[in-house]
């Protein structure tokens, strides 16, 4: 009975996985979509977070809404059931000589600059993208830049005073997304306000950087971060498996 309940969960999860998919690539929003099916937007947030499982009916209408056939929501369920199953039982091995893959959040072009200098200097091969306002890192991390050649990124660095969507903001909206929840967020700001601070960590930031004046300071503040994310700890996009 557990293992139904578990493939049933599992299955809510990709549906609701598909359904956000194609509502973002059709550009549109939670309550774009809520208003042509007659329900709340806090709905069809449930349906994509799989809170609430989707009836038939409801599956034939928004595949009408979304030009896809209702069959569109379980395609590739089965390989990625079994790539789930293949990965639980997996040993995982880090990749400590990998290439970081890093996408730096950051408007100013003088500190993006240094920042990119910085991480030149470091001991770490570092592979970094850089967009300037929170919209666009959004769009990014979701795949919605198709045009983008750049790796899921290991870590995401992101000042909060950057314009369309402020930082904070940002990093509330990928802690709520499943697909890219996972993805440490580090906080580069140019002063510490306290409250922030508190703020961002209560949000799941995981960690807090001042960028110093002293560009020596901030290089080796840099490279020690590098070498932490890349060295240090083990994290998915960084790990492969062998079958135990």
């Amino acid at each position: 009975m557990t293992d139904a309940n578990d493939n049933q969960k599992d299955l809510d999860s990709y549906i609701g996985k598909r359904l956000r998919e194609k509502r973002q690539k059709l550009n549109l929003t939670l309550t774009d979509l809520a208003e042509k099916l007659g329900v709340s937007h806090q709905q069809i947030q449930k349906y994509e977070q799989a809170q609430s499982r989707i009836a038939a009916i409801t599956l034939y209408q928004l595949g009408e809404i979304l030009g896809v056939e209702p069959s569109y929501f379980f395609q590739g369920f089965a390989a990625f059931k079994k790539k789930t199953e293949r990965i639980s039982g997996d040993v995982i091995i880090p990749d400590r000589e990998s290439t970081l893959h890093i996408l730096l959040v950051e408007d100013d072009a003088a500190d993006g600059l240094l920042t990119r200098r910085a991480f030149s200097e470091s001991s770490v091969d570092v592979n970094l993208f850089t967009v300037h306002d929170g919209v666009a890192a959004l769009d990014f991390l979701r795949n919605k830049c198709t045009s983008v050649d750049f790796p899921r990124p290991d870590i995401i660095l992101l000042d909060l005073n950057i314009p369309k969507r402020d930082g904070a903001t940002v990093l509330r909206e990928i802690k709520r997304d499943r697909d890219i929840s996972d993805i440490p967020v580090i906080i580069m700001t140019n002063s510490i306000n306290f409250l922030e601070m508190i703020s961002c960590y209560k949000a799941y930031a995981a960690g807090y950087i001042c960028k110093p004046f002293d560009f020596d300071v901030f290089q080796k503040s840099i490279d020690s971060l590098a070498r932490y994310w890349a060295q240090s700890v083990v994290l998915p996009s960084r790990s492969h498996g062998l079958l135990a």
